[in-house]
């Protein structure tokens, strides 16, 4: 979107992504990769809270340098004199007011360019002058002569002085013109437009400022273009030859826009495009070159009419809602492409002058570049597990890198199964208290170690774990605090179908199905980590009456199974759902053996639905691999299923459901073995299939191979 042609509008692109996802280092990269090739500047709102119209002044001032590109570093003299006259106290007097307008213009305009060549060419004149009166051309004028050649001169000084800069103003009638057809001018002339601006109030003239700041741009970009030979842009074969004639369009980098300050300018620069579009009606009358990146970590609820919430799988239908897409794949077609729903650009939306798109996570060798050093980690952890843990978040992946250097020389060496809940600090505090105090939005409350009741973060990652509640308009209002939960994560970006790590077999048994939404993997294993943790309610209560005291994690999700179960019987939800999601619910609270047994016995039903429902089961949370290594957990799972008598769909079926289930967790390492066994499970129940289509199974099998 760098390339711009003419008559062509410029979006607002919104970076989106969760708090410390790494929009800002994205934004600095692209910085210094315009160089001095693109015209740019950079705006930090979490640094300057800065008004509109100092936003405005201080972007201008960043662009008016040199380029490379450029043979003229840019001006911008509409927003100039808007700017100084907004600043100036008038008198009262009129006739005082336009005279101080007037040396407003004049002083301004001796600092331009042509300004600053005319006083040199006054001084030039000037010294001509001199020379003949006083200098080596003095014999030639005596007696009356001189005196008159002398007060010729003086009467001439300031006149020549002011044609000269008078040739200089030619620079900006432009600009007065400009200031003269905005609508606050009422048709007045420049100068009582200037003196009409600068009697308002800061509020009022943001938007005449703002649509000045455009319309210079604009100007500029289209008297001066860049020059192509100084142009550093790589371009692919397909647009090499005339193709590759472009211009380029002017970048503001804006990071802090969920900030009041960011979100007041931001609507205050759509509102000034809006306005340049009503004003001068035409296809080029918002065309100025300015492409806006802004970095958001929050929904922003007018975006919802042209596009499609990031937590929702499919768009509303019967709306021209479009799916965000990735930021490597946003192109300006997939955003012009909007207009076709409709009639065409509809000038009175804010909506339809964005863009949302989605930061791209890291990937698995830059997650490990950031954290591969010598300092341990509790434990020698793979590159995959970490990258699987983090789900490429920056934030996550420095929180580990920081990890690694508070760990103290003397603290337990854990296994590499277990990162998370074996990483303390230099004090003793866990790692995912110290994530979830960074991470949450304001309004949640991270979990204290030690805490016995749950917090509403922790209830609501129980909640998004289950893939076919997470997208469920319905919430169930006896879980509490999880309505208000749920809506605080989606609208900070936790929530999203960005974040759904598909398993290797969705596709086999889902199809082309959409991603379901889920919680980020980060934040949905910090604050399942700490319900593993958190202390068992009443537990001193309940040891001296000799009970054994409630478990955190079993009481919350038997709360949320029988919650979802009540909610689905009012609302008459099919008996087959429910029973696969009762299944969940145990299989998530320990109860493996009944859940591979029931598994087991729908094997000879359909065996694309059978492996569909083994991909949901194996999908939810995991409490093994906080307490004990993935092999450990696996043989603990498996110990007599072999020697209990049952057949070998039985026990191949729950020896598939063991490893998918640990395969699954992040905390995981994959490795050949593992796949090993799973393809050989597998393998083994397609022999045994009592049906004659086993494709599914087959399919399944060779993903592992």
């Amino acid at each position: 979107m760098i390339w711009r042609y003419p008559d062509q509008r410029q979006p607002v692109v919104a970076l989106l992504g969760p708090r410390q996802s790494g929009k800002t280092t994205m934004l600095r990269s692209l910085s210094q990769g315009c160089g001095s090739t693109v015209v740019h500047a950079h705006l930090d709102f979490h640094e300057n809270p800065l008004d509109p119209v100092s936003a405005a002044a201080l972007v201008a001032f960043q662009m008016m340098r040199g380029w490379d590109t450029l043979r003229r570093s840019p001006v911008f003299h509409r927003f100039a004199l808007g700017l100084l006259a907004l600043n100036e106290n008038l008198e009262e007097d009129r006739s005082r007011a336009t005279d101080q307008i007037k040396g407003l213009i004049q002083q301004y305009t001796r600092n331009t360019r042509r300004g600053r060549f005319a006083t040199r060419l006054e001084e030039a004149v000037d010294t001509t002058m001199d020379v003949v009166v006083t200098g080596a051309l003095s014999p030639l004028v005596q007696g009356q002569a001189r005196e008159v050649v002398t007060a010729v001169r003086e009467r001439a000084r300031p006149v020549i002085g002011s044609l000269l800069q008078s040739t200089a103003r030619w620079g900006l009638r432009d600009a007065l013109r400009w200031h003269v057809g905005i609508p606050e001018a009422e048709a007045a002339g420049s100068l009582d437009a200037l003196i009409r601006l600068s009697s308002a109030s800061r509020s009022a003239a943001v938007g005449p400022l703002l649509a000045a700041f455009l319309a210079d741009a604009k100007d500029q970009a289209e008297r001066h273009p860049a020059l192509r030979s100084s142009c550093s842009c790589e371009l692919p074969e397909e647009h090499a030859g005339r193709a590759a004639r472009h211009d380029h369009a002017w970048v503001l980098f804006v990071d802090g826009a969920q900030t009041p300050a960011g979100r007041r300018f931001l609507a205050a620069l759509v509102a000034a495009r809006m306005r340049n579009e009503h004003n001068e009606p035409g296809s080029g009358a918002a065309a100025d070159p300015l492409v806006v990146l802004a970095a958001c970590d929050q929904w922003q609820p007018e975006w919802t009419t042209r596009w499609c919430e990031p937590w929702r799988t499919t768009p509303l239908p019967d709306t021209p809602q479009r799916r965000v897409p990735l930021l490597s794949r946003a192109t300006r077609t997939r955003w012009t492409r909007q207009d076709e729903a409709g009639a065409g650009p509809d000038p009175a939306s804010a909506a339809h002058y964005w863009y949302p798109v989605w930061l791209d996570p890291m990937s698995e060798e830059r997650v490990s570049y950031l954290t591969d050093d010598a300092a341990p980690l509790a434990a020698p952890v793979a590159a995959s597990v970490v990258h699987a843990l983090t789900g490429g978040h920056w934030g996550a992946a420095l929180a580990l890198q920081e990890q690694r250097e508070s760990t103290p020389p003397d603290a337990e060496t854990g296994v590499p199964e277990r990162p998370l809940p074996a990483a303390v600090d230099a004090s003793g505090r866990p790692l995912w208290s110290r994530a979830l105090e960074t991470s949450l939005p304001e309004g949640l409350a991270a979990p204290a170690p030690g805490r016995t009741n749950p917090p509403p973060v922790v209830l609501a990652a129980g909640y998004l774990a289950d893939m076919r509640t997470a997208d469920d308009p319905r919430v169930p209002q006896d879980i509490a605090d999880l309505p208000r939960s749920l809506e605080l994560l989606r609208r900070n970006l936790w929530v999203s179908t960005f974040f759904h790590r598909p398993s290797r077999i969705r596709e086999v048994g889902w199809g082309e199905a959409d991603r379901p939404p889920v919680l980020h993997p980060w934040l949905s294993r910090c604050a399942l980590t700490a319900l593993s943790a958190a202390a068992p309610a009443g537990a001193p209560a309940a040891a001296a009456q000799g009970e054994r005291p409630a478990d955190p994690w079993h009481d919350v999700f038997t709360r949320q199974a029988r919650a979802l179960a009540s909610l689905a019987a009012t609302h008459n939800g099919s008996g087959p759902a429910r029973e696969e999601q009762q299944l969940f619910y145990d299989l998530a609270l320990g109860k493996f053996a009944s859940v591979a047994e029931a598994l087991a016995g729908r094997f000879d039903r359909d065996h694309r639905a059978w492996v569909r429902l083994l991909d949901y089961l194996a999908s939810a949370p995991c409490r093994l691999v906080h307490e004990q290594s993935a092999q450990e957990s696996y043989a603990l799972l498996l110990a007599g299923i072999e020697q209990s008598g049952r057949d070998v769909v039985a026990v191949a079926t729950a020896k598939l459901l063991a490893l998918l289930w640990l395969y699954n967790d992040p905390l995981t390492e994959r490795s050949r073995r593992w796949d090993a066994q799973i393809e050989e499970g597998f393998e083994r129940l397609s022999h045994n299939s009592r049906l004659l289509d086993v494709s599914a199974l087959q399919q399944a099998g060779a993903l592992f191979a």
